[in-house]
């Protein structure tokens, strides 16, 4: 059966739990009309609170009950997938464990700090990664979903930790000391190689946690929402889900193509289905409202209809805030 996915927050339902399972109910009910399967649930924002009763991170302190519990258990009546969506690496409101290891953050050149941890440092992977192996080892699902896996865009791409324990690992590795290179372009070697390793640790990361999930005592499967060109994606924020796909590391992509454009929208999609050898799933995300576009019914069904062509596993709607319903009664007049 294709997928039909929907990215969905917790805000979508609120924290009030009575409210929150009335709209569930009602929402779910909806989407099964409308033939949508899958779920990706947040369980991790980019302020770093989460939506599962944790021991290691801090819940958002709005929901008084466990939301995740709550929804996994709306999802399986009508017998929908849930993918439990982290935005792994940010951490703007630097909570818990990350507010001890100020460390963690990356740290520009200048000293500059973002709100994101750096993946090159092992000490982050094993946070990261111990939030989701709690979520799969208290939680009945089947899917971790990726999002944010990679380097900051902001404020310049490519945004990488110039700390001096991450200059510690990169020469202990390589041999190249970065403080003292001088040419930061890719007509130098050295440069060049930072690159590389940087966007080596972020795959380290996605290795690391297909080997975590082994030990969960089931098929705990992983996908991830990727940027819309995997070229330009590996170089300018470290992301190489290619690769990814090449090693077996995932077993859905979900490339956010969020754009009106059909045409635009077609190259993308078949070039990122050329990379789902291995049964690595290929689902494009379709934007219904984002920051870069604000579909229509119509431009939704005609990028579906795309995507089917061109040999997709299915779609994933961005979001269900925006997924109102004139693109319901559209999805349901093509079940």
């Amino acid at each position: 059966m294709p997928v039909r996915g929907v990215w969905m927050h917790p805000g979508f339902f609120g924290p009030d739990k009575a409210k929150a399972l009335e709209k569930m109910a009602a929402t779910l009910d909806e989407y099964a009309r409308a033939g949508i399967n899958t779920l990706i649930m947040l369980v991790k924002n980019t302020s770093g609170h989460v939506y599962y009763a944790s021991e290691m991170g801090v819940p958002d302190g709005a929901y008084k009950w466990d939301f995740f519990d709550v929804f996994l258990a709306e999802a399986k009546k009508r017998r929908m997938t849930v993918h439990a969506w982290f935005c792994v690496f940010p951490e703007s409101a630097i909570l818990g464990q990350v507010r001890q290891h100020p460390e963690w953050l990356i740290a520009s050149p200048k000293r500059e700090l973002v709100g994101a941890v750096n993946p090159a440092l092992p000490a982050v992977r094993a946070y990261e990664i111990g939030l989701m192996m709690e979520v799969v080892r208290r939680y009945p699902v089947d899917w971790v979903h990726l999002d944010y896996i990679r380097f900051p865009c902001e404020p310049t791409e490519p945004y990488f930790g110039f700390d001096p324990e991450t200059l510690r690992l990169f020469k202990a590795d390589t041999g190249i000391d970065m403080a003292a290179v001088k040419a930061r372009d890719t007509g130098n070697m050295a440069w060049n190689a930072w690159l590389r390793w940087n966007t080596d640790r972020v795959t380290l990361f996605v290795r690391e946690l297909r080997a975590a999930l082994k030990t969960a005592g089931r098929k705990v499967k992983i996908s991830a929402a990727v940027f819309p060109d995997a070229v330009n994606a590996r170089v300018m924020i470290g992301q190489d889900w290619a690769a990814w796909a090449r090693e077996g590391l995932v077993d859905m992509l979900d490339p956010m193509l969020y754009s009106n454009d059909a045409k635009q929208f077609e190259a993308l999609v078949r070039e990122a289905v050329a990379y789902s050898r291995g049964g690595v799933q290929v689902c494009p995300g379709i934007g219904i409202g984002t920051s870069h576009n604000q579909n229509t019914p119509e431009g939704m069904v005609e990028q579906m209809r795309i995507s089917k062509r061109l040999g997709s596993a299915g779609v994933v709607y961005f979001s269900s805030s925006s997924l109102n319903q004139p693109f319901l009664e559209a999805l349901q007049a093509i079940k």
